[in-house]
């Protein structure tokens, strides 16, 4: 296992004869043998950032440390990382076996070494008995199983992922999700995984880097970073449908004011505000909000029906929000009907935009 860490990273590109800045300073610590997902929307460098780690690409300014040390003019052979790309990158032409055993081939290794390294992976990966198939005829799951082995069967302990899941289908990518995770803790090894999907990272990861305009804007658990963001930039990021993000003031430490309703901000929350009166944003996400009781009077503007769970949009007054309700509701279009957002979950967000909790 090892770490990797990442000071002040820059890196720019030209292009149509314009510099454009892509990432600005981003320093980020990633623990030996955990699961770090960096999470970003498309185009924010995602892929430059873990391209720079592996070195495939060359940062402009600052430092990349693998295990403690400054790998910065090291080349990609020896910095002792596997890398597995979107498309995998399968020989179609070859069997699983000479897929596995390509890098070692390379490598010049004898025959006997190289046939008790591929097995030695391949029953590690649990794709044993798949040795003497060709690509075309495994799942998406099993392609990407080959694509690790062949990227660890050189004993790399860095494993970068580049969003290896996205060219497969939703069921295929829940299956693929777990084995990657099991795998991941059952081989204790230190794995970096870029993707735009935010179910995948928080299903995925032991802490979620979410970059954004070039920085780490938040680093966390997943679980804190849903709950309790950092800003509201990365509020209306994280979850599908986003936290619900309410523009009003605070009257006093205790009560949110917005549309002319008053909300009760619970004790827990409110003893640790940095701020007690003034301009503020009120967080809630959809599925916190109780329907059917409280004081404030939404119309239903739209309603989305998800099998378990039912999405509804709806608006106050000016304020339009999602509530996601799962238990059975008479719920009809463009009525009124009642809500409770007085949540022990709720966020506030002081008038910059950051979470005002201490």
């Amino acid at each position: 296992m090892v770490s990797v860490a990442l000071k002040g990273i820059y890196k720019s590109f030209k292009r149509k004869k314009k510099i454009v800045d892509v990432l600005k300073g981003v320093d980020l610590d990633i623990p030996d043998g955990k699961f770090t997902v960096i999470l970003a929307p498309s185009g924010e460098g995602k892929t430059t950032l873990i391209r720079i780690i592996a070195g495939l690409e060359k940062q402009d300014k600052g430092d990349v440390y693998i295990g403690n040390k400054v790998v910065n003019d090291t080349p990609p052979k020896d910095r002792n990382l596997a890398m597995v790309f979107q498309n995998y990158a399968i020989y179609p032409f070859m069997d699983v076996f000479n897929n596995i055993a390509f890098p070692l081939k390379i490598m010049h290794m004898k025959k006997e070494d190289i046939e008790k390294k591929v097995k030695e992976t391949a029953k590690m990966l649990q794709i044993d008995e798949l040795l003497d198939r060709r690509p075309s005829q495994l799942s998406g799951g099993q392609r990407q199983r080959v694509a690790i082995a062949r990227a660890l069967v050189k004993g790399a302990n860095l494993l970068l992922l580049d969003e290896p899941l996205s060219n497969l289908d939703a069921q295929l990518r829940t299956v693929a999700r777990a084995e990657l995770k099991e795998l991941q803790r059952r081989l204790h090894i230190t794995v970096v995984y870029v993707t735009h999907d935010q179910v995948e990272a928080m299903v995925l990861a032991d802490q979620v880097a979410v970059l954004h305009n070039g920085k780490i804007e938040a680093l966390d658990n997943p679980m804190v970073l849903y709950r309790k963001p950092k800003d509201t930039w990365v509020a209306g990021f994280i979850g599908n449908p986003p936290m619900n993000l309410i523009d009003g003031e605070l009257i006093d430490e205790k009560t949110f004011s917005f549309e002319g309703y008053k909300i009760k901000i619970p004790t827990d929350i409110s003893k640790k505000l940095k701020i007690n009166k003034g301009k503020a944003t009120l967080g809630i996400r959809p599925e916190d909000i109780k329907v059917g009781e409280g004081n404030v009077k939404a119309i239903v503007n739209l309603i989305e029906p998800l099998g378990s769970q039912t999405l509804l949009r709806v608006t106050i007054g000016k304020t339009t929000i999602n509530v996601i309700i799962f238990q059975t509701h008479t719920i009809e279009l463009n009525k009124e009907m009642s809500l409770d957002l007085a949540s022990d979950n709720l966020a506030i967000f002081d008038k910059n935009g950051q979470n005002a909790e201490k």
